[in-house]
């Protein structure tokens, strides 16, 4: 392998990764507040790991035999997460900011107001 397919691959392996790690946090703050915005959200960096994985993935068994469908593909994905991304800004309801705590904090709270 030269440099820089490794240089790639580790690149690619942090995109992954911190896309992957974006996409929990989406999908924590959809399921906690049903919200529409996290649901853009994490559709939206689902589409950034798929073009990660994807495109090195299809890049090296091809050997790299047609890089202009590898870019218009994985550019296509990206773009596709971007416009998701920004949708997330636009569904956003303002207006319905609440305070989600966990039914076990919840539970202690109530605790010590009955005391």
């Amino acid at each position: 392998m030269e440099l820089i397919e490794g240089l790639y691959l580790v690149t690619t392996t942090v995109l992954a990764g911190a896309s992957a790690t974006l996409l929990a946090f989406a999908l924590s703050a959809y399921r906690s507040s049903g919200r529409t915005a996290m649901a853009y959200l994490a559709v939206g960096f689902a589409l950034v790991v798929v073009a990660a994985v994807a495109t090195p993935v299809a890049a090296f068994r091809t050997g790299f035999a047609n890089p202009q469908s590898l870019l218009l593909v994985n550019t296509g994905l990206l773009a596709a997460s971007m416009a998701l991304l920004a949708g997330s800004l636009v569904v956003y309801e303002p207006g319905t900011q609440e305070l989600v705590i966990p039914e076990s904090e919840l539970a202690r709270i109530q605790d010590v107001d009955n005391r």
